[in-house]
C-alpha cells in the first residue's frame, strides 16, 4: 500500500483553506478594521482617507427611481495624470495592465483624483458579518465551496486567495438589481466602433436578501440573473438564465439559453470558464465577466497593496456619450476617474492538466467592495494579451456598490476593446427593484416567455 506523504506545508495550505478566523481576530472588525473588513484609517500620507461610512446621501440633481446616478464629484479636478511620459514615477502604484497599456498607447493616460472611500453596506449585513467571520469556511482545499456565512462579507479576514475570491464572487450588489438597455461595443484596432448586444438585465442576489435566506438554504444558489438581447438584429429575442451556487463542484452553475430561431430552451454548460462570450462577439470569454469555477486554478494571496485604479465611474458610465468615449485602443482619458485605493492581489495560475486559455490571471480586489477594480490575463506562453478594468461606483440611494458590469476589456494582441454596459443612452437605466418571483428565474418560465 503507496503512503501517502503530506508536507507540512500542504498541511497549513489544507488548514488555512477550511479554517475561520478566531474570536479574538475578529474584534478587529468595527476598530483597526471596518466591519466589512477594510483598514479603517488613512494610509501613511493620507491620499487614502480613514473610513467615515460611505456615501449614503444623493448628491443634488439626483431623480430618484430614475436609473440614472448623479457623480457626485462633478466638480473635482485631476490632482495629476500618470502616462508613458512619467509612469516610472509612479510605477509602485500601477497595476502591470496599466502600464502595458501605457507603454502600448501613447494616447493611454491615467487622471487621478481625490479618493473618496464611498462604499457603504445595509446594516443588516453588516451586524452579520462579525459572525460570519467565525463561523464561515471553504468546504475544501481547492476552494470549491463556502458554508457558514449568510448577507455578510463571508470571510472580512481573509487568510488565502481563495476566500478573496469568495468575497468578490458573493460581493453585495443589492437584493435586486435590474438593467435596462445595457450596450457593449467593440472598437477594433482601425477605431470603428460596432455594437456587439443590447441587454436588459434582471438580477436576484439571492445571499444578500434578508427575505430569502430559506431559499438560499434550500437550492443553495447564490445568484441568479436572466438576459434579455435586444439588439443587433440578429439577436433579438435571445435569452440567457443563469445560476451561481454557493459549491461549484456539489451543486455547479446552471445555465440556460433560448434562441428564437429554434423555438426552445436548452442547457448550456458552457456559460462559464473559457466559453467566448457573444455578448462582445467573442473577444471576451464567460468567465473574464462571471467567475465561474475555482477548480481550474491555483489562486495565491500575493497580499495588498496600494493602487491607482478606476473608482467612482458615475460619469464614463451614465453621462459620457459612446461617441465621446469609444476612443481608438481604449476610453477616452478624460473620461474616466482614478483613484489610489487599497486593493488585495490575488494570483490564479492554471494547473497541471487542466485547459484555458489563459495561463495566469492577476485580480485586483478593492478592499471597501471586494469587487474586481483591475485585472491582467496571460496567454498560454505567458505574454500578457488582455487587461480589463472595471467602472465601479456606489448606489448612494441604496447602500450597495455597484460593479462587475461596466467594464473595458482591452486586448493588447488586436489593438482593438469592448466597452461592456454602457448605460449611457437615453434609454439605459439602473434600477433596485423588488424584483421579480422565483419562478420567474426558471427555464420553464423563460420558454413560456419566448418570442415565436
Amino acid at each position: 500500500m503507496k503512503r501517502l506523504i503530506i508536507s507540512g506545508f500542504a498541511v497549513a495550505l489544507m488548514h488555512s483553506a477550511v479554517a475561520a478566523v478566531t474570536a479574538v481576530e475578529a474584534e478587529q472588525l468595527g476598530s483597526s478594521l471596518t466591519l466589512f473588513g477594510a483598514e479603517a484609517g488613512a494610509n501613511a500620507n493620507g491620499d487614502i482617507p480613514a473610513y467615515t461610512g460611505g456615501l449614503t446621501t444623493a448628491p443634488a440633481g439626483y431623480v430618484p427611481g430614475s436609473g440614472k446616478y448623479v457623480n457626485p464629484f462633478a466638480d473635482e479636478k485631476p490632482l495629476y495624470s500618470v502616462s508613458a511620459v512619467n509612469m516610472t514615477e509612479y510605477s509602485d502604484y500601477l497595476t502591470e495592465g496599466t502600464k502595458a497599456l501605457m507603454e502600448a498607447y501613447p494616447t493611454f493616460r491615467v487622471d487621478v483624483y481625490q479618493t473618496h472611500r464611498t462604499v457603504a453596506y445595509p446594516q443588516s449585513a453588516l451586524e452579520s458579518t462579525k459572525d460570519c467571520a467565525v463561523n464561515a469556511r471553504l468546504t475544501d482545499a481547492q476552494g470549491s465551496g463556502f458554508t457558514g456565512g449568510f448577507n455578510c462579507v463571508l470571510f472580512p479576514i481573509p487568510q488565502n486567495g481563495m476566500e478573496v475570491i469568495w468575497n468578490h464572487k458573493t460581493r453585495a450588489l443589492g437584493k435586486y438589481q435590474t438593467v435596462i438597455d445595457a450596450e457593449v461595443y467593440n472598437v477594433g484596432s482601425n477605431g470603428r466602433a460596432v455594437l456587439s448586444s443590447a441587454v436588459d438585465q434582471y438580477y436576484h442576489n439571492v445571499f444578500w436578501d434578508p427575505d430569502a435566506r430559506a431559499q438560499f438554504e434550500g437550492d443553495r444558489f447564490v445568484s441568479m440573473f436572466r438576459n434579455h438581447y435586444k439588439r443587433p438584429t440578429r439577436r433579438a429575442g435571445e435569452m440567457l438564465l443563469l445560476k451561481d451556487p454557493d459549491n461549484d463542484q456539489e451543486v455547479g452553475r446552471m445555465a440556460w439559453s433560448y434562441l428564437p430561431g429554434q423555438r426552445r430552451v436548452r442547457l448550456a454548460p458552457d456559460v462559464g470558464h473559457d466559453a467566448p462570450n457573444p455578448s462582445t462577439s467573442g473577444m471576451t470569454t464567460y468567465d473574464d465577466n462571471q467567475i465561474g469555477g475555482l477548480e481550474r486554478f491555483d489562486w495565491v494571496l500575493k497580499g495588498k497593496r496600494e493602487m491607482l485604479v478606476p473608482y467612482n465611474n458615475y460619469d464614463a458610465v451614465f453621462w459620457t456619450s459612446k461617441e465621446d468615449l469609444l476612443t481608438p485602443h481604449h476610453a477616452k482619458p478624460e473620461a474616466i476617474r482614478w483613484e489610489k485605493h487599497r486593493v488585495w492581489i490575488v494570483e490564479a495560475s492554471l494547473k497541471e492538466g487542466q485547459r484555458h486559455v489563459y495561463s495566469k490571471r492577476r485580480y485586483y480586489i478593492d478592499e471597501d467592495s471586494w469587487a474586481i477594480v483591475a485585472q491582467e490575463s496571460y496567454d498560454a506562453q505567458g505574454n500578457l494579451w488582455r487587461v480589463p478594468l472595471f467602472l465601479s461606483f456606489q448606489a448612494y440611494d441604496q447602500q450597495v456598490p455597484y460593479s462587475g458590469w461596466s467594464t473595458m476589456y482591452h486586448d493588447l494582441n488586436t489593438s482593438g476593446w469592448t466597452m461592456y454596459g454602457l448605460l449611457s443612452s437615453n434609454s439605459s437605466k439602473l434600477l433596485y427593484l423588488e424584483g421579480h418571483t422565483d419562478g420567474f428565474f426558471t427555464a420553464e418560465e423563460m420558454a413560456g416567455s419566448g418570442v415565436r
